[in-house]
Parts: structure tokens; C-alpha cells; sequence
């Protein structure tokens, strides 16, 4: 088709050597430019549905990345919170165990009638209220413990009768009192055992709550 163009209503005189088209071609030039213009529109909106989704993949990968982050964090701070706490038990357990240690040495050194006195003391007020007791001790410690009972029955008068008695599955230190309504284990040993058994049963608890 040879060069053209088109009549607008302002331009209506042609220069010489143009040519006027016909409606057919006109036509074709019309349809032509819809085709172009149609071309050109899809193709802005496919960039624009393509750049569209582009940033939502690239949203949906770092919202991705972030919460496969945040989920490694909370499984790193879990882990980190059971080794504290499990360090923190081992290191309560030691505690527990040199005290005790600690306490069982320093009452081995002290004299042990005079320590059988004071537990002896300990264990008669709680029986005050009772007319007989009857307290057994190691058999090595009778003698010693019969001569200096009275300093200590002396703070008990409620107490009518007072007897010394030697039984031999007691230690140095140890003390078990007898009354008419039951029997007080007062040795030292037993109440360090209930002592550490109090202590476990603390960490247990503790464990459980954690």
C-alpha cells in the first residue's frame, strides 16, 4: 500500500501527490490501530500481572523465611531452657549434698554426749506433756548421759519419770524417745535423712513445675 494519511475534519485540502483512501482501506486502517492498541494494552497488563506476581511470591518467601526463622528460634530457646534447668538441678543436687556432708562433719567434731544432750533436749519438748518417757541412747554414751540427764530433766517437770536406756542400733548421737502414746526416732542421722529427702522432694517439685 502506497504512503498515506488521515483526514482529520480540521484538514480537508490535500497537497499534491497524496492520495485519498478508500472506506475499505480506511476501515483496515482503523482495525489496524484497535489491533495495536489492543497488543500494546495486553502486553502493560501482562507486565503488570507479571510484576503482581512477582511480589507476591517474593512476600510469600520472606514471610516463609521469617516464620521458618521465628519457628528455629523457638526450638533453639526451648532446648537452651532445658539445659539451664537441667544444669540448675545437677548443680542444686551437689549443693544439697555437700551441705549435708558439711553439716554431717562439723557434728561428727562436736562432743558427742554433749551433742546427745541437746538432741535429747529437742525430742523432750516435744513429749513435755507426758508423766514417763524413756530415752534410749547409744550404749558407750549411758553413763556419760545418765550423769548430766538432770541439767536437762530439770527444764521438764511436767516429766515425772526420766529413764536412761542403752540400745545398740543407735550411733553415737543417736536418740529415740518413748512414751505411752509412741516412739520419737530424735537421731541425728534420721533427721539428716529426712532432711535430704525433704530437699529431693523440693528439687522434684521444682522439676515438675519447670
Amino acid at each position: 500500500m502506497l504512503p498515506f494519511v488521515e483526514i482529520k475534519s480540521e484538514h480537508l485540502q490535500l497537497a499534491p501527490g497524496q492520495r485519498i483512501l478508500r472506506s475499505q482501506d480506511y476501515q483496515s486502517y482503523l482495525s489496524a490501530q484497535a489491533l495495536v492498541g489492543a497488543a500494546r494494552a495486553q502486553a502493560a497488563e501482562i507486565v503488570q500481572e507479571a510484576h503482581s506476581v512477582y511480589e507476591q511470591q517474593r512476600e510469600l518467601g520472606w514471610q516463609a523465611g521469617m516464620e521458618q526463622a521465628r519457628r528455629e528460634q523457638a526450638v533453639l530457646i526451648h532446648q537452651t531452657q532445658l539445659q539451664c534447668q537441667g544444669y540448675y538441678r545437677t548443680v542444686e543436687q551437689q549443693m544439697s549434698e555437700v551441705v549435708l556432708q558439711a553439716v554431717r562433719k562439723i557434728l561428727h567434731d562436736y562432743d558427742q554426749v554433749a551433742l546427745t544432750l541437746k538432741v535429747v533436749r529437742e525430742a523432750l519438748s516435744l513429749v513435755s506433756n507426758q508423766k514417763q518417757v524413756t530415752v534410749r541412747v547409744n550404749p558407750e554414751q549411758v553413763a556419760a548421759v545418765r550423769e548430766q540427764i538432770a541439767k536437762v530433766h530439770k527444764d521438764f517437770p511436767e516429766i515425772g519419770y526420766l529413764d536412761i536406756s542403752a540400745d545398740a542400733r543407735l550411733d553415737q548421737g543417736g536418740c529415740i524417745l518413748e512414751t505411752e502414746v509412741g516412739i520419737i526416732d530424735a537421731s541425728l542421722d534420721g533427721q539428716l535423712e529426712a532432711l535430704s529427702r525433704a530437699i529431693s522432694l523440693t528439687l522434684e517439685r521444682g522439676e515438675a513445675r519447670s
